[in-house]
């Protein structure tokens, strides 16, 4: 089965997530993926466009700004590259977070990155000094092969 692509252009207001999460569904129909790994795919996606919205576009008013996202799925790979133009956030630069540690402190929020990290196999960050952020995400079918090149 051939790869399928699609993409979609959004804008940073919160209720374009339900469009982000439709991307992902169709996106795991239509290229095979298999669909037991649906559910968890639009959480790491979900969770990365809010970071977005919520924090790159945080000094912009709703709607001013754009967000790409881009899905490449096909039976073997999800893959989804998301581009926006708001401010710098590297997710790499962020420690493992101790998560019983993390709840135990009564912290309800900032789980977005320790999600994406445990959900998918490729989480990769890319910065180009005044243009734009590129976050890569990629989930295998089969994660021994979580030693591909990105």
């Amino acid at each position: 089965m051939p790869s399928h692509h699609q993409d979609l252009i959004i804008h940073n207001d919160l209720a374009t997530l339900a469009e982000v999460r439709t991307l992902v569904a169709s996106s795991v129909a239509k290229g095979g993926f298999p669909a037991h790994y649906l559910n968890r795919l639009q959480i790491a996606v979900d969770e990365a466009v809010t970071n977005i919205i919520e924090h790159g576009y945080e000094d912009r008013p709703r709607g001013s700004g754009s967000i790409q996202v881009s899905a490449t799925v096909n039976p073997d790979e999800f893959r989804i590259v998301i581009i926006d133009q708001g401010s710098t956030f590297d997710p790499n630069s962020m420690t493992d977070l101790d998560i019983d540690r993390h709840v135990k402190s009564g912290h309800s929020g900032g789980l977005g990155v320790f999600l994406m990290r445990k959900i998918m196999d490729v989480v990769d960050y890319h910065y180009e000094t005044g243009k734009r952020n590129r976050l890569l995400l990629v989930k295998y079918a089969d994660s021994s092969s979580k030693l591909r090149a990105v």
